[in-house]
């Protein structure tokens, strides 16, 4: 018994030297290739440099400064060989609805922010411009939105009557779509699409969604400023569901969408949309379609072609970097 004690023993005393021996090499391998030794750290102090080396840096001292009471630092910046200087932004102006069909209004921000403007397109004349708002209602989840229009003013340069439009208060409500007390997490955007060639009229998307189910449809609208009216081309939809209903796919039993792309380059008064539903995997395409403003008439124009020929009328300010 003593003997087998003393065996025990001797073991866990050779395996506590051997764990002791190989832990100190492991740290002193460490610290020697980390230089992390309190000897190292006395014959090597690092150098005390408090001054900012961006604005970003120096944003972050003044802040913490105030929070503390303190003095706020001195806007001192260090010189830097490893900061590049950015390129000055200049604003440009562009065709807004280029490529056709694929603006959208970034809604990443909507909820903290409470209220998201979308960028103002300009009429083909340069005389009036349109943009629409958003706006969250954190209490019920939901989301609405409303489309402005308001003049320019002519006697300025094109990009200065653009830029003082967005603090001009002469805008006028053309149309809104606003959420019901019972609406629970619906949330309902306008886009512009486009304005038409002749100015008279703007295309305008209006998308419903759910933010526990997803997209569930877009409607197609025109606003006619020659009589101050919104009108939904629901027809559009309509004809759509009608014809596949007919060629043996219910489209009621599907979740499936339109995307309007645009005006119609060689019939100016019809809108050029996209059909696709979701089947499986891929979405299958449903077809180019057209609809006249009106929504008197809609057709098919392809049920494989999307290269489409279409108008780009309203124009936007872009801010793009100059080297």
């Amino acid at each position: 018994m003593f003997k087998a004690f003393v065996r025990i023993f001797a073991i866990c005393l050779c395996f506590f030297i051997l764990n002791s021996a190989y832990s100190f090499d492991f740290q002193r391998d460490v610290s020697s290739k980390c230089f992390w030794t309190n000897s190292y750290k006395k014959a090597h102090p690092q150098p005390v440099n408090n001054m900012p080396k961006t604005m970003q840096e120096y944003y972050r001292e003044v802040n913490k400064a105030a929070a503390k009471k303190e003095n706020i630092p001195s806007p001192n910046f260090e010189k830097d060989t490893k900061l590049v200087d950015l390129p000055n932004p200049s604003v440009i102006l562009r065709k807004y609805n280029n490529p056709p069909g694929t603006y959208e209004i970034n809604l990443n921000s909507l909820k903290k922010k409470r209220q998201i403007n979308s960028i103002g397109v300009v009429s083909p004349g340069f005389d009036k411009m349109v943009y629409s708002t958003v706006f969250y209602y954190p209490s019920t989840k939901t989301a609405s939105s409303e489309l402005y229009l308001m003049n320019l003013d002519t006697s300025k340069s094109v990009k200065q009557r653009i830029e003082d439009a967005h603090v001009n208060h002469g805008k006028n409500t053309i149309h809104r779509v606003e959420m019901d007390a019972l609406d629970l997490d619906l949330q309902r955007t306008l886009t512009v699409v486009d304005w038409s060639s002749d100015g008279k009229k703007i295309a305008i998307k209006e998308k419903i969604a759910n933010n526990a189910d997803g997209l569930w449809k877009t409607n197609l609208l025109v606003f006619n400023l020659e009589t101050g009216k919104v009108k939904n081309l629901s027809e559009i939809r309509g004809a759509i569901e009608y014809y596949w209903r007919n060629n043996g796919l219910n489209l009621k039993d599907y979740r499936w969408d339109i995307y309007p792309i645009g005006w119609d380059s060689i019939n100016p008064d019809r809108i050029i949309v996209f059909a696709y539903a979701a089947t499986g995997e891929k979405p299958k395409y449903l077809g180019a379609w057209s609809v006249d403003y009106y929504g008197d008439r809609a057709m098919l124009i392809s049920l494989t072609k999307t290269d489409f020929e279409v108008s780009l009328n309203g124009s936007c300010l872009k801010t793009e970097l100059q080297n």
